[in-house]
């Protein structure tokens, strides 16, 4: 007898009526990395790319069941991926001279992009790719260099790049629906020698490829507090849209039902009182989550959930951690995506199989490659295996700046060993706040976050 059919009268069958599966967030076999799988880009619901803060970049051709790694390059911070197709795409990076990669074969080969223009952003922290000629890039979260924008028409075969600095203090995510349409989200600030204390968040919308610019947030004023900046930007439809709004100590969003003509704050007030809010994925304007870094200190990574279009929110964090991107397919939904300490996979389909492409061998460091508090000097616990050739410690902030190689010694011992950190730059500068550790040996590498408390 078929499936889904119940036996009548003789010679008859009733089609029974089955209630097919809810849509549940469950966690992909992609690499977990330690700190974060900063952005992701899908063709389809299959496949797709994800960066991440051990230096990868890796591809699926089945949403992550099993993946291969592309790139590994230990000292690039990268931070943001898109394609025009399935040959043709660019990664963007935090690291000044390799800031933007490209590939012509599906990522089969990636090669840092020489040339851009001397206006070019610093770092790229946010990508639009419109078409295979098209694709805007964006940056910095950084309040004391210049926020710069550039574009290619032509492929990536040339850039065009600009100064936004009447505009904005610093630039994050960037969002175009054709090749003059779209958006750029960041901060302002007013005074000189700005720190992120110091702006307000900005809703830029160009309609002439990026000539002229509108703050289309500008009518909230002093709604919008200081210290708030936009980081990933969404639109749903043409009507409506949203902005995640980053701050240390608050969780908020700002929604758009006007096309992004004019915009409301949105506090979030769930119980756990997430704050530090990057990644905002919404799957209608009733249904949507908010994820990040959870607080000041980067360490609890919370999520959170809204069903009722952001007047009321609730702990979410069985959906994934640290997340950064939502990436969602069809209309009504029906498979979505979440880059954070792994990538996310939203459907109703059973789960994915075991891993079947396993990755190397994981280093240990720290014991545990969660995140940790820890006081001066920082202690890095090490394993290097058998035969390596070179040993790594490299240290970011957490906005990506590289502020310190502590090790760098060929042939090292193998074996279990402890590394100081005494918290200072490379230029013995003290430090203290959130960072990110990286620790590598030849073709590998395992990262971690460390809040220093004094």
């Amino acid at each position: 007898m078929p499936e889904g059919t119940y036996g009548g009268k003789k010679g008859e069958a009733v089609q029974l009526e089955v209630d097919p599966l809810p849509p549940v967030w469950r966690v992909s076999n992609a690499p977990v990395a330690s700190s974060r799988t900063d952005d992701i880009w899908f063709l389809d619901p299959q496949r797709g790319w994800a960066v991440n803060s051990n230096g990868q970049i890796v591809h699926t051709e089945d949403g992550f069941a099993t993946w291969e790694q592309q790139l590994h390059d230990p000292q690039v911070y990268f931070r943001c991926v898109g394609f025009a197709s399935d040959t043709r795409g660019w990664v963007g990076t935090l690291t000044a001279d390799k800031r933007l990669f490209e590939t012509s074969d599906g990522g089969a080969s990636w090669t840092a992009v020489a040339g851009l223009p001397p206006l070019a952003p610093s770092a790229v922290c946010g990508l639009s790719v419109v078409d295979e000629s098209v694709a805007y890039a964006s940056g910095t979260n950084f309040p004391n260099r210049p926020a710069r924008m550039m574009r290619t028409i032509d492929g990536g075969g040339s850039w065009q790049a600009w100064d936004m600095s009447a505009h904005a203090t610093l630039l994050v995510d960037t969002y175009f629906t054709d090749a003059n349409h779209g958006w750029v989200v960041g901060g302002k600030a007013t005074v000189a020698n700005p720190t992120r204390n110091d702006v307000r968040a900005v809703v830029l919308r160009t309609e002439d490829g990026g000539q002229t610019w509108v703050n289309r947030a500008a009518h909230l004023g002093a709604e919008l507090p200081l210290g708030e900046w936009g980081w990933k930007i969404q639109f749903l439809d043409e009507r409506i849209g949203y902005v995640a709004l980053e701050s240390f100590t608050r969780g908020a969003v700002l929604k758009t039902t006007d096309g992004g003509d004019t915009w409301t704050r949105v506090d979030i007030n769930d119980p756990q009182g997430n704050a530090n809010l990057e990644g905002i994925g919404f799957l209608d304007e009733s249904t949507g989550w908010v994820g990040g870094w959870g607080s000041a200190s980067f360490q609890e990574g919370f999520s959170s959930a809204t069903t009722d279009g952001g007047k009321t929110w609730h702990d979410a964090n069985e959906i994934g951690r640290f997340i950064n991107r939502f990436r969602f397919f069809h209309d009504p939904v029906t498979v979505g995506y979440a880059s954070g300490r792994t990538v996310y996979r939203y459907s109703a389909e059973p789960e994915a199989a075991p891993r079947q492409v396993a990755p190397p061998a994981r280093l240990r460091l720290l014991d545990d490659n969660a995140p940790t508090q820890s006081g001066s000097p920082l202690q890095v616990a090490v394993t290097v295996p058998d035969g390596a050739d070179r040993l790594t410690i490299d240290i970011w902030d957490r906005f990506g700046e590289h502020v310190r190689r502590l090790l760098d010694e060929p042939r090292p011992t193998d074996g279990s060993r402890i590394v100081d950190w005494d918290v200072t730059d490379d230029t013995g500068r003290q430090l203290d706040g959130s960072f990110l550790l990286r620790v590598t040996v030849d073709g590998q590498s395992e990262s971690q976050i460390v809040h220093i408390t004094r």
